[in-house]
C-alpha cells in the first residue's frame, strides 16, 4: 500500500504520494498573507486530523517564519518528501515511524527527528539565529 503523507500548509490541504512529492509540492503550495480569526479556525480545523506540527521561527524574538524549505527523510536518509511552507506553521499527517525533518530557512539549515505514533500528535519547533 502507497504510503500518503498529508500536509497542511497555513491555508491549503495537500496530499502527496512519496513518489511525486516535490512536483505535487510545487503545484499546490499556497500562502496566507496574515493570520485572522476565520484562518485560525480553518487551521484548528485541519490540524485535528495530523500528527506531526513543525513550527519555524527566530530565536530570541520569536518572529515567525515563512516560505522555509522543508524535506522529510525515511530513517536510511531518502527524502519522501520536498516542500516550500509558505507559512510559519506546518501540520503533516505521517504514517507512524522515524523521520528525520530538515528545514532550511535564510540559508541555515536545521534537521530534528520525529517519531511519529499512531496517536497522539508532536510537534517539532525550528529556531534560526536572527539575520
Amino acid at each position: 500500500m502507497k504510503s500518503i503523507i498529508t500536509l497542511t500548509l497555513t491555508v491549503g490541504l495537500l496530499r502527496l504520494g512519496a513518489a511525486a512529492a516535490q512536483d505535487a509540492a510545487a503545484a499546490g503550495c499556497e500562502g496566507s498573507s496574515g493570520i485572522g480569526a476565520d484562518e485560525r479556525a480553518s487551521m484548528a480545523t485541519a490540524q485535528s486530523g495530523h500528527n506531526l506540527r513543525l513550527t519555524f521561527a527566530t530565536k530570541g524574538s520569536g518572529e515567525y517564519l515563512a516560505d522555509v524549505a522543508v524535506t522529510v527523510s525515511d530513517p536510511a536518509g531518502r527524502p519522501l518528501a520536498s516542500f516550500v511552507s509558505p507559512g510559519p506553521l506546518c501540520d503533516l499527517h505521517l504514517a507512524p515511524g522515524r523521520y528525520r525533518v530538515s528545514a532550511t530557512a535564510h540559508g541555515d539549515t536545521l534537521s530534528r527527528i520525529a517519531q511519529v505514533r499512531q496517536h497522539g500528535a508532536r510537534e517539532l519547533y525550528f529556531y534560526w539565529d536572527p539575520h
